[in-house]
């Protein structure tokens, strides 16, 4: 279920770079038929538990310039690397629900970046491995990794490009699971995930009639269990994530030049997730007329049909013809909307894409997702939204501003808002909006998320169709030169396990630059959740509780 639901919100924006936006229009018209889900970031939280990582340097004096890779604003190749150094009080250092205990928190954070441009080859990586060492040993020590790696190979300019993704992080087995203020590891709620994509794309036209796209595309996730970690379920019902290959092939053709008012695409999809219990299958082959009633208005209509199949038998059947129609919205390059309704899935499917850039430094983005995948592909396909500016930030793809940087207050989160991994197979139907401003002195951040998961396969507690919602917003102010501060607050309301759970965050932190490298930082973070009835006798992880952590940090850049 890789290719099919990649750059389901992805628009265009000046600034990327010209290989990534040609890549990421590829799987585009895939991506609306079929629908995927779209990644936004969890609860901001830095690696390992809420110490913010140190910042990356500034480009030395006397670097100009552009590479001779594409659009690229690094000169060759750079390397940075900076240690984050914090202590923390934290209220429930465990994140149980049962027995709230203390602790004081140590944490040694060793951060690197790594830049290589040359004229066939692009490699943006920022890593960040984190020790949280706990003084009353509450928890055994912990040890995360933190990666988000992009890659591009030009084998043939125009015509051939093999394209490499990777993450790792720590992901949360469930939203009614262990907790803590500010996102850090706790064993029994958190597992260690791994994961990457990569395969060839292969692009050429046929004359002014049409173009034609190929992707290939392999991916695997992989996960192990953090210190102190039993394997034993912690919470009934929730198996945690499994390790998943993905292998899809993707051939899309378009209406080239000799089109104007009339355009049109087809789209040929396989695809194929693999697992210990079972494997998920799609082949789909669909069709998009889109006719232009003036510059800005456009008519939409999607027919084709999609076949979906598991090794273990679903609990309904979900192959059938897609049959939608809709209208987009075109306002130069500042203002992009599309929306489709229809039929997918043997029932009812709203599809939509939204972008309008407020300024060149200002942007809200927007999705309609339907999709049907297992809970580690959301994983893996959350990749596609990775990308990197022209100066090398890696960033999701929807806090891409119009002059081609990105969010100060943005980060990427493989894990969309609200997945747990209990191991059904679902249909996941999601809404996000986001919005993003940097201005002068002023740096806003904000997003919103609605999902509805429909469960089909395996053995799930509670009803088959449950409803999740949230939101979350962060802003920064540069008080002075050397004086910064930062407020956020986070609202989110789950339906799982056949039961209900709201949970509220709220964090504050000051920030001093002592020198052009070096600067410490006051960090609040605090949670609180309130869990019905039915969740708080299921587990002693799922309960009702709440967490204040107070954090002490320097950081320096190397």
């Amino acid at each position: 279920m890789h290719s099919l639901r990649h750059n389901t919100h992805e628009m265009p924006a000046s600034g990327l770079r010209h290989n990534r936006r040609r890549i990421g229009s590829a799987a585009v018209v895939a991506a609306w038929l079929l629908a995927a889900p779209s990644s936004q970031a969890q609860e901001p939280a830095a690696p390992g538990g809420g110490a913010p990582a140190a910042p990356a340097p500034s480009r030395p004096a006397g670097e100009s310039g552009v590479s001779n890779f594409v659009d690229s604003l690094i000169p060759g190749f750079q390397f940075d690397a900076g240690v984050n150094l914090s202590e923390t009080y934290a209220t429930n250092a465990g994140g149980n629900a049962a027995t709230a205990r203390p602790d004081y928190i140590t944490l040694l954070s060793l951060n690197a970046g790594m830049h290589e441009h040359s004229r066939r080859f692009s490699l943006d990586a920022n890593y960040a491995g984190t020790v949280n060492y706990f003084a009353q040993n509450v928890q055994p020590t912990q040890f995360t990794n933190n990666l988000d790696a992009v890659a591009d190979v030009l084998a043939i300019p125009d015509y051939l490009t093999f394209i490499g993704k990777a993450f790792a992080q720590p992901v949360v087995i469930s939203n009614v699971g262990a907790v803590t203020a500010n996102g850090s590891v706790t064993p029994g709620g958190f597992r260690n995930g791994y994961g990457y994509s990569a395969g060839p794309d292969l692009t050429f036209r046929l004359a002014d009639f049409a173009t034609s796209d190929t992707n290939l595309s392999y991916g695997a996730a992989y996960f192990t269990n953090p210190a102190g970690t039993r394997n034993v379920p912690a919470i009934p019902g929730i198996g945690g994530p499994q390790d998943t290959q993905t292998r899809s092939a993707t051939e899309k053709l378009a209406s080239g030049t000799d089109f104007s008012r009339l355009t049109w695409s087809l789209v040929g999809v396989f695809s194929e997730t693999a697992r210990p219990q079972s494997l998920l299958s799609e082949k789909a082959g669909v069709g998009t007329l889109r006719y232009a009633v003036s510059r800005e208005i456009s008519l939409l209509g999607t027919g084709g049909y999609d076949a979906i199949s598991n090794s273990l038998s679903l609990t309904r059947n979900v192959s059938g013809p897609v049959a939608m129609g809709g209208i987009a919205l075109t306002f130069g390059e500042d203002l992009q909307m599309e929306f489709q309704a229809g039929q997918k899935y043997n029932s009812a499917s709203y599809l939509g894409t939204l972008r309008w850039n407020i300024s060149p430094t200002a942007v809200v983005s927007g999705s309609a997702t339907d999709s049907i995948q297992t809970p580690e592909s959301q994983l893996l396909n959350s990749l596609t939204d990775l990308t990197a500016t022209t100066n090398g930030t890696l960033t999701n793809s929807g806090d891409i501003y119009a002059n081609g940087s990105s969010s100060s207050l943005a980060t990427f989160n493989a894990q969309p808002l609200g997945s747990s991994y209990n191991q059904v197979i679902a249909r996941y139907q999601r809404v996000n909006l986001s919005f993003a401003d940097d201005f002068e002195r002023d740096h806003f951040n904000v997003t919103a998320f609605g999902s509805r998961e429909t469960q089909l396969s395996g053995f799930f507690l509670g009803p088959a169709v449950v409803n999740s919602y949230g939101g979350q917003a962060t802003y920064s102010h540069d008080i002075t030169r050397l004086l910064s501060g930062s407020v956020g607050a986070g609202y989110n309301s789950y339906e799982e396990l056949g039961g209900h759970a709201s949970t509220i965050t709220v964090n504050g932190q000051l920030a001093y630059s002592l020198s052009p490298d070096t600067r410490v930082y006051f960090r609040t973070d605090y949670v609180d959740r309130q869990s019905s009835s039915t969740l708080q006798a299921l587990s002693p992880f799922t309960g009702s509780l709440s967490d204040l952590r107070i954090t002490l940090g320097l950081s320096h850049t190397l």
